[in-house]
């Protein structure tokens, strides 16, 4: 009887093909308030950065389409960085934790900014 093993990145359907991401990704792990449009707020931590976009996690799903601003603090000696985003979308990880897609709306060029410098700071 052959073993049954779950589909990863490795040896799922997409196995071998190359990225369709447009830009590089580089890992960053601060915490995060998001507030949704609409009066939600939540907590979640960064996983990614790109020049597009970030992926965070979070404990509930945010609907794609969604406008939010994220708070973000690198250091607590640091001033926050605000931005402005739009969720893409959002994929169930696990119980509890939730993958969210969030890219930069164009009009927050000063925020992306910030924060690239401040991520490049840190790498």
């Amino acid at each position: 009887m052959q073993e049954h093993r779950p589909s990863s990145i490795l040896s799922g359907p997409f196995a071998g093909q190359p990225s369709r991401r447009l830009q590089p990704r580089n890992a960053l792990r601060w915490p995060v308030t998001i507030l949704v449009s609409g009066g939600n707020e939540r907590r979640g931590t960064t996983v990614d950065l790109s020049a597009e976009g970030l992926s965070l996690s979070t404990d509930r799903p945010i609907a794609p389409g969604s406008r939010c601003t994220l708070l973000l603090r690198p250091r607590p000696d640091e001033d926050w960085l605000k931005l402005e985003v739009k969720a893409v979308y959002s994929s169930y990880t696990a119980p509890g934790d939730f993958r969210i897609g969030m890219a930069f709306l164009p009009q927050d060029a000063e925020g992306r900014d910030r924060l690239r410098a401040v991520a490049t700071a840190r790498a």
